[in-house]
């Protein structure tokens, strides 16, 4: 016991000791934003038990430390919203959960060209131009966490949403079903502006355990069918896709390691379909 308690001593000692600037945050398989030695130095009762080593640190944090209000590296500002929902580095990862759990994809690749096709004397010729500013297809492309809570909004989208699962059942999916709250958007800030609070509300939603994924899309209805300008001045709502769980394929799924440590409830992944050659051209042809 003698010696245990001078190792704890040690380790608690030398940790103290060290100097206070850290390397720089490193971006874990899951998307978290973790610094293994601000970690084991600001939480020197962890360091005496499970060491220093990254990975060891990494899952103490996961499945310990997060809720314990343990910050994953320096300036990691770990708020609460009037719920009680932790706002956190990694959040942005529900989002990009729900939005697969519903049919969609993403591309964390920054597409850095723009790609079009021309028939030249019967042959398709490629042509590349390069990207003034590189985009991503993200669903968490420009994603800001922030308590909206205090959004009249927030709080009828957040009710309507209760609303469906208690006359649903728990667990039950829903596609794209039109929220009755609307409001009127006059130009890109409301647009903007309504897109935060979408975005906040359904990472809390899953949070707080009232659903097991959700993606709530900023919409508007236009009369003549055409997607317009989505800064244009429209009546907006809510698109509400909540706990759905089939994943395109198992390519997908496994092409995006960042969301799986925020999956809720179970999900679905498609077993690859057995190749036909008739709907690979086959009986139809090819190139028709």
């Amino acid at each position: 016991m003698r010696k245990t308690v001078c190792m704890v001593l040690a380790v608690t000692i030398a940790l103290g000791s060290s100097v206070t600037a850290f390397a720089a945050p490193e971006t874990m398989a899951d998307g978290t934003i973790f610094d293994a030695e601000y970690y084991a130095q600001n939480n020197p009762d962890i360091a005496a038990i499970y060491g220093t080593d990254k990975e060891t640190l990494f899952q103490h944090y996961t499945m310990y430390g997060k809720a314990e209000g343990r910050q994953a590296y320096a300036g990691n500002e770990v708020t609460m919203t009037r719920y009680g929902v932790l706002l956190e580095p990694g959040d942005e990862n529900y989002l990009r959960a729900g939005y697969l759990a519903a049919g969609f994809n993403y591309n964390l690749t920054p597409i850095t060209e723009n790609v079009y096709y021309t028939n030249e004397g019967g042959q398709w010729v490629e042509h590349r131009e390069p990207l003034e500013t590189p985009r991503v297809s993200d669903p968490a492309a420009n994603f800001v966490r922030k308590d909206w809570s205090g959004d009249q909004r927030y709080q009828d989208i957040r009710n309507e949403v209760i609303e469906l699962v208690a006359g649903s059942g728990a667990g039950t999916e829903m596609e794209d079903v039109e929220s009755r709250v609307k409001f009127y958007s006059s130009n890109q800030q409301t647009y903007e502006e309504f897109s935060a609070l979408l975005n906040n509300l359904s990472i809390d939603l899953v949070k707080e355990g009232i659903v097991n994924s959700c993606s709530l899309s900023n919409s508007y209805d236009s009369s003549d069918g055409i997607l317009l300008d989505p800064y244009r001045p429209f009546e907006r709502y809510a698109g509400i896709w909540i706990n759905n769980n089939s994943l395109q394929s198992r390519e997908v799924y496994d092409a995006h390691p960042e969301t799986w440590a925020y999956f809720k409830g179970e999900i679905t992944i498609p077993e690859p379909e057995p190749y036909d050659p008739e709907l690979d051209g086959g009986a139809w042809g090819i190139g028709w």
